[in-house]
């Protein structure tokens, strides 16, 4: 439905609806809505004659509005929000606008439109980064709907698991998410879960920079985690993240480049510093507190002199006879130097007993903590930062205390508790008053979607970077704050927009060089995007495919499970668990000694197949007893499952994921053509048969590359096409190498995108004529049908190598620049 507020239907001029138009004019409202505002004003009589609203005025400009008039509209556009969508063409056209004027100024002209096929390709990359099927792109192509293109983007920002699957990787590069970690697949998780939700920009970094405690209970504490023992580099990070400023230099001296000093630099570290991560297992030190104890007191039982000192060994002996006033204590105490020898030998022999005994339990503890440490952000106590003990500027002396205070110089509410202090730092960052918030992102989202920024490098703006077009910035960073930071809604003007639309800028672009928006710069597609449009090509429902997510999320719970056990249970549960593991570790001590005589008796006597399997059997001892202890102390698993947590942070639904394996499982090798004789048979099957396990090995390890070990592991696909390794913010690279050539060349990739098992294979394996397979190829790795010229050429092969051909030119495409960029 068209906007009816804009085109100035059932309301009447005035300075109140004018105030109110910017925002409405961005929704399109259904029929509920406008019924909504038909009774509400059928209700106007009861409020005219109200004592408070009816005889009150409103005063906006020289008018006085009725005061029940203003309350019905507050009214009606509170509830009528709840079925108003987005209508993105009135931005998109002020946009629009906004580029043509610089372009008029610049004497350039925009690009031509792009055809239906380049929009539907671009499209789908750039809101759930793949690109279509057939069946999907044929539903595009065939539409006579005049708004299927608004139609499109809205459906696909609306594909909450692909959408996820694409934008995760945007945070991802941002937050340098590691992988691997018990507290990193939390956090994670979460960060999918945020995405999924569309959770507002401003919301999910004030989750973020004031995040804190256990990250099970408040996974945003990855935040912090993540920059473990480097409170510095964390700030470092924020601002560069968030504010797209680079601190970095002053940390050491004043910034050579920008206005920001090294005291900028640690004032703003001040709010943020002191914050810790390894405390997350408070038992941990209480178990090693009581055992230190019991040895203390099996020390003073052995001695029983009262006041009698406590001493480590005989050089202490010593060191504690040698002292001026040792012979009053042994006058107090009725001994002689002999017979203080006697006890604190006797003392110290009695601790080293119980400290022997406990040996075995200190061996258990580590094993069994070090499955959760770094899972929490606590504050220390009683720590200010100071400024460096080399610091040489005339406003401070070094070592002195830092207060905090911010880089522009707006007032934060003082506080000496620093998860209060920390949480009015991120108020600060993430207000809408804040100079460089918004205009961060907006420019991070408007380089995803065109391939430049309004200014560049989007993380590193100084008051001197030149913006081409700050009239086009203000009105972005504008759109941002009316739409409450919603990402979505914000993309979704940018995908509305002409200049989505227009043909890429397929020249090289200076750095440092204004850009001028004829068009979006051409880019190669990222590492993921690659990826899952390959997985695309083989599996079906790949935005659901997510066969590696409950392991995931068994993991995570069994992680928090583990937690429960080591550190929540009361220390007088665990303790005696802990002891009960260290008697089986005692015992497996012992045997340990024996079979060290054993093993290295064997070799001696030239025996190595017996040293062998005596290393074996203690390994599998080893094993067992771990095992053993696990199960004694982590009562809140069995079988190393957590018992009774739920499955925790499932993200975007993955209801298709059995549909999936299933298709991978009845896969199947083709039968062999008719008309073969013995040799030929044979050697056609041997090939398939080969063929067909490539598919499916390739196939079992294929899901979106959000659902994968992510970075994923080195020697991977996405890893040799430059997925970010997450040491530093956007490490990620769209550069050529000859490691991606060889990696094309020799991996069995083209093979499972032809094999008969696979969703284009299938397709090519019931089309009947090679003209029908050039055509399939074309449309589902390109999103077009091929030219007549192309047919010709791909058909004058064909006569000469047959079948050979097809499998040649999926092979072909894959390596083709039309299929690796957006085109």
């Amino acid at each position: 439905m068209a906007n009816f507020l804009t085109r100035g239907t059932y309301l009447v001029s005035t300075p109140a609806l004018r105030l109110i138009m910017p925002t409405v004019a961005l929704f399109d409202f259904p029929w509920k809505a406008i019924l909504t505002l038909h009774k509400l004003m059928k209700l106007t009589h009861l409020f005219r004659n109200h004592p408070l609203l009816g005889q009150r005025t409103y005063p906006i400009g020289s008018s006085n509005i009725p005061y029940w008039f203003v309350f019905l509209m507050g009214v009606f556009l509170f509830v009528s929000s709840s079925f108003a969508e987005l209508d993105p063409r009135p931005a998109a056209k002020e946009i629009d606008q906004l580029i043509a004027a610089n372009l008029a100024e610049q004497k350039l002209k925009a690009y031509p439109e792009i055809s239906d096929e380049q929009f539907l390709r671009r499209t789908y990359l750039a809101n759930i980064g793949r690109i279509p099927t057939i069946a999907e792109a044929d539903e595009f192509l065939e539409s006579t709907s005049s708004e299927k293109y608004s139609e499109l983007i809205h459906s696909l920002l609306k594909n909450d698991a692909g959408y996820t699957a694409h934008h995760f990787q945007f945070w991802a590069d941002l937050l340098r998410l590691p992988t691997g970690q018990h507290w990193s697949l939390v956090y994670q998780t979460w960060i999918k879960e945020q995405i999924a939700a569309n959770t507002p920009y401003d919301e999910l970094v004030r989750k973020l920079v004031s995040g804190h405690g256990l990250v099970f209970d408040n996974p945003a504490a990855g935040y912090y985690i993540r920059d473990t023992g480097m409170d510095l580099d964390n700030m470092s990070n924020t601002v560069r993240i968030f504010l797209g400023t680079r601190l970095e230099c002053a940390q050491c001296h004043n910034h050579p480049f920008d206005k920001w000093t090294q005291m900028d630099y640690f004032r703003m570290a001040a709010f943020t510093y002191g914050f810790d991560h390894r405390g997350g297992n408070p038992h941990r030190a209480g178990v090693h507190a009581v055992l230190k104890e019991e040895e203390k007191a099996a020390y003073f039982d052995a001695v029983k002199v009262e006041g009698f000192p406590f001493l480590k060994d005989e050089a202490d002996i010593e060191k504690q006879l040698a002292k001026s006033n040792i012979s009053k204590f042994l006058e107090r105490s009725g001994l002689t130097e002999k017979q203080f020898r006697e006890h604190a030998l006797r003392a110290i022999a009695a601790r080293a007993a119980v400290e022997e005994h406990n040996e075995a339990v200190y061996l258990s503890i580590g094993p069994l903590y070090n499955r959760v440490t770094y899972v929490e952000v606590r504050h220390l106590q009683d720590t200010q930062l100071k400024l460096p003990h080399d610091y040489q500027y005339d406003d401070a002396t070094p070592l002195d205390p830092v207060s905090t205070g911010t880089m522009f110089g707006a007032e934060i509410p003082k506080s000496d508790d620093p998860a209060e202090r920390k949480k009015a730092y991120a108020e600060w960052l993430t207000s809408p008053d804040n100079p460089r918030f918004t205009q961060v992102i907006v420019n991070r989202l408007w380089k995803r979607t065109f391939g430049h920024g309004i200014f560049e490098p989007v993380d590193d703006l100084t008051d001197h970077t030149p913006i081409s077009q700050p009239e086009l910035l203000s009105y972005l960073e504008d759109l941002m704050r009316t739409l409450n930071y919603d990402v979505r809604a914000f993309q979704k003007v940018l995908f509305h927009t002409e200049l989505f639309r227009r043909e890429m800028h397929g020249e090289d672009h200076l750095p440092g060089l204004p850009f001028h928006f004829q068009g979006p710069l051409m880019k190669r597609m990222s590492a993921e995007q690659m990826w899952d449009s390959i997985v695309t090509l083989v599996l079906p429902n790949v935005d659901t495919h997510a066969p590696n997510r409950p392991k995931l999320l068994e993991r995570i719970a069994a992680t928090r499970a583990t937690y429960r056990s080591l550190n929540e249970r009361p220390l007088e549960e665990v303790l005696p668990r802990m002891k009960a593991a260290g008697d089986l570790r005692r015992g497996l001590i012992a045997e340990q000694r024996d079979f060290e005589k054993r093993i290295t008796a064997a070799y001696e006597a030239g025996e190595g197949e017996t040293a062998a399997e005596l290393t074996h059997e203690l390994k599998e001892k080893t094993r067992d007893v771990e095992k053993q202890a696990r199960e004694i102390v982590l009562v809140d698993l069995k079988d190393g499952h957590a018992i009774d947590s739920p499955m925790m942070m499932g993200g975007p639904a993955a209801a298709n994921t059995g549909d999936t394996i299933q298709f991978i499982k009845e896969a199947k090798p083709p039968k062999a053509p008719e008309g073969l004789d013995k040799n030929e048979r044979k050697s056609w099957e041997d090939r398939e048969k080969k063929q067909f396990q490539l598919f499916r090995e390739t196939a079992k390890e294929m899901a979106r590359a959000v659902d994968l070990g992510s970075p994923a592991r080195r020697g991977h696909f996405l890893r040799d096409f430059g997925q970010s390794d997450r040491d530093v913010i956007e490490n990620a690279s769209s550069h050529a190498s000859v490691p991606q050539s060889l990696y094309l060349l020799n991996s069995p990739l083209s093979i499972a995108i032809y094999n008969p098992n696979s969703v284009l294979g299938a397709k090519l394996n019931s089309a009947a004529t090679p003209e029908a397979k050039i055509d399939i190829i074309y449309r589902s790795m390109f999103t077009r049908k091929p030219t007549e010229h192309e047919v010709a050429r791909i058909l004058s092969n064909y006569e000469t190598h047959g079948e050979e051909t097809i499998e040649d030119l999926v092979w072909a495409l894959l390596n083709s620049r039309q299929f690796l960029f957006i085109q």
